[in-house]
């Protein structure tokens, strides 16, 4: 036993040593190109001798290219953008250390709990580090909350908003108000992720998809939305729903702490002090989130792994994290100094959308689970919630059929319910 501490003594990497390299340039595949340039050159300040070179992947292309030179044993980069939605995925493939066993030694507890275990494999191996803890509310414009509800208080229209159905009230006062100009939400897309992400049924366990307890209830609102006029009919992401963020005809916006730097600011640029974050109905939620694993063909392990830890595991890199990127770790450490979230935000009134997310927001999530299909059956949420737009005579009973359909097709080792 003291030989094998003394080996794994001697193995780990000395994160200190500031001037070391391997000689071999760090790779990293990201869709998030301009974020991880900005950490990469953050990096570089602290580690000037190690060269990153980020490549730029759709996002649309990733898993697949990964699979592509697993399967013909072509080159990977030292580091690996890893989905949260494709975790298990990732990890059958085989290719990453674990970072919990030397010389890297992570102990996941000193994560958050409801997100620690995420990137943990059946088999007990870490295979990434979270980027940042994704905690989700709703983001809203002041003027038109004002308008509509009476106050831009966030604490008093959390306390109007605690179930589903007082959306769907509030979208019918918007809808006869505005005569028909003006929506609660802009996209049935963006509500079909917050209506899945908020349900915490389990889609998984014992061999069965559980895929009508897990979508049932995301159904059953999109068609009620939908019936209601409580959203509008913008496809997420496209030029035509990013133009609402600074319209005056559409309210609340579910936002993942990401959404601000992606959406929100780079899409309403004069929109500052008119925005605000409120609780979601029924309580916080996480959506979204990114790991960073190391391959285990790389021949800069060392030098990968100190880019991983800098970034993501020390308050310095926290920090950098959290000014430059908008991204907060999931090392619970950080957090126990009481500056470090800062304070007002002019863009969102004077708020202080940091302790909002991070006090309130992330300590009411529920620990995540993760499945091998989790993709897959957002793939089919996604279909549906545009079919259920398009369609006015889709009810939520015949879009489960159609659901439980496509999931029979595609899933074909398991027991779909």
């Amino acid at each position: 036993m003291a030989e094998e501490a003394e080996t794994e003594a001697e193995a780990a990497i000395d994160l200190e040593d500031y001037e070391a390299s391997t000689g071999n340039k760090v790779t990293i595949w990201t869709w998030d190109y301009d974020n991880t340039l900005m950490m990469a050159d953050a990096f570089n300040e602290i580690y000037p001798n190690i060269e990153i070179e980020v490549v730029n992947v759709a996002y649309s292309d990733y898993f697949t290219k990964i699979q592509q030179a697993v399967a013909s044993g072509s080159e990977l980069p030292d580091i690996v953008a890893q989905s949260c939605t494709l975790l298990k995925n990732y990890g059958q493939l085989g290719i990453f250390e674990d970072l919990s066993a030397a010389p890297y030694n992570v102990d996941s507890d000193v994560f958050f709990d409801y997100i620690k275990d995420r990137a943990i494999m059946e088999d007990g191996s870490l295979i990434g580090i979270e980027e940042s803890v994704s905690p989700s509310g709703i983001a809203y414009k002041r003027d038109l909350a004002e308008k509509y509800f009476g106050t831009d208080d966030p604490d008093e229209l959390g306390e109007m908003f605690t179930t589903l159905d007082d959306y769907v009230d509030a979208g019918i006062k918007v809808q006869e108000e505005s005569d028909g100009e003006d929506f609660l939400f802009h996209s049935p897309g963006a509500v079909g992720e917050m209506l899945y992400f908020m349900n915490t049924e389990k889609l998984e366990s014992d061999g069965t998809i559980h895929f009508t307890d897990k979508m049932s209830s995301v159904l059953e609102y999109l068609t009620k939305f939908r019936d209601n006029k409580v959203m509008d009919t913008f496809q997420n992401g496209t030029p035509q729903a990013n133009a609402t963020y600074a319209d005056k005809h559409h309210i609340f916006y579910p936002c993942p702490n990401w959404v601000i730097n992606y959406y929100i600011k780079p899409n309403d640029p004069d929109g500052s002090g008119n925005w605000g974050i409120m609780m979601p109905a029924g309580g916080g939620y996480s959506c979204g989130g990114t790991s960073l694993g190391i391959t285990n063909t790389s021949d800069a392990k060392e030098d990968a792994w100190k880019f991983i830890h800098w970034c993501l595991m020390t308050k310095d890199g926290a920090v950098m994290m959290k000014e430059k990127l908008n991204f907060f770790i999931a090392l619970k450490e950080v957090y126990e100094d009481p500056d470090f979230l800062g304070g007002p935000d002019e863009f969102f009134g004077g708020q202080n959308i940091n302790d909002f997310f991070y006090n309130k927001i992330a300590t009411s999530i529920s620990t995540l689970d993760v499945s091998v299909y989790d993709q897959t059956v957002i793939d089919i949420r996604d279909l549906l919630a545009t079919a259920i737009s398009d369609d006015p005579d889709l009810t939520a009973e015949d879009a489960l059929e159609e659901g439980l359909e496509e999931a029979s097709m595609k899933i074909l080792d398991m027991e779909i319910d």
